[in-house]
This record gives C-alpha cells, sequence and structure tokens, in this order.
C-alpha cells in the first residue's frame, strides 16, 4: 500500500474552479476602494482588512500577499475588482479618461452618483493635501540643501546661526 502527501497531489478542476468562483465572488463583493494613482494603468485599493494594495492592471500584478504567491493561478481579488470597477465605468481608464460609460450612466441627479461624485471629490481633495504636504517637505529640504552649499563643503557651520541671518 503506497501512502501519499496530500500536500503534493495537485487539486482537481473542480477544486480549482470552486477556489476562483470565491475569488471571483469576494472581488464582486468585498468592501473594497479603488482609487487611480498617478502613473497611468496603476490603481490603489482599499481593502476591508484594512491594508492598502497596488493593482497595476496593464500587467495584472498586486502588492497583495495572495498575489505574490506563485501558486495562485488566477488573479487576486484586487485586479478583479479593479477591471470590475472598470468595466463598470466607476474610475478612470489606464489612460487616465473617464470611460464613456460613466459620464453616461451617472446624472446628476440620482442617490448613487451624488455619493460617487462626494466620494470622488473627497479623494481628490485628500490627495491634494498629501501632494501639497510633500511639496511643501520638499521645499523646506531644498533650502536645506542650499543653506549647505552656501556655506561651503568641509566647513563646519551652524545651522540655527545661518538661518537667523536669512
Amino acid at each position: 500500500m503506497a501512502v501519499t502527501d496530500s500536500s503534493t497531489i495537485p487539486d482537481s478542476e473542480d477544486e480549482q474552479q470552486l477556489r476562483d468562483d470565491t475569488r471571483s465572488k469576494r472581488a464582486r463583493e468585498d468592501d473594497m476602494d479603488v482609487a487611480p494613482l498617478h502613473r497611468g494603468g496603476c490603481y490603489e485599493v482599499d481593502s476591508a482588512s484594512g491594508n492598502t494594495y497596488e493593482v497595476d492592471l496593464l500587467d495584472e500584478t498586486c502588492t497583495c500577499p495572495d498575489h505574490q504567491n506563485p501558486e495562485t493561478p488566477t488573479p487576486c481579488k484586487h485586479v478583479q475588482r479593479v477591471q470590475l470597477e472598470l468595466d463598470a465605468g466607476r474610475i478612470p481608464r489606464p489612460d487616465e479618461r473617464l470611460p464613456e460609460l460613466a459620464l453616461s450612466v451617472h446624472s446628476l441627479g440620482d442617490e448613487p452618483s451624488a455619493h460617487f461624485v462626494g466620494t470622488l471629490r473627497t479623494r481628490i481633495r485628500e490627495r491634494e493635501d498629501r501632494i501639497a504636504t510633500l511639496e511643501a517637505e520638499t521645499q523646506a529640504l531644498q533650502f536645506v540643501c542650499d543653506v549647505a552649499d552656501a556655506v561651503g563643503g568641509d566647513e563646519e557651520f551652524e545651522l540655527k546661526q545661518i538661518l537667523s541671518d536669512e
């Protein structure tokens, strides 16, 4: 009688199909927010678990652990969710243009589109605030670098004294 290790036996097609169906169902039903990043085809997915993952739709990659597993044969639920959102016209295409469907489906009078617009405005404001903060930090660092360059290479200097002279 031969004894086999069940962990080395490949899954049957039925078991694999069940896992794929479960992943697709979670992609449709789990609470996730999808937002485009500044690079074409890249999206940020905030999942119900509180984690945020980056999905590159063109390469069909995701930073989640499930996608990083080489034994996962189909795209993770995050990649699938981005595609679903794109197909439904709720997020911009990889070329950063809104799909025609999004413009025709959402009229300003219906409740879902008001929520959609409100959410979109909130996300835009949050990203603009992050950008403004990063730009201010960049300017401050550039100022420090400029001061250090003005003082000279090997000379020691008192930064507080230089800043007070400015």
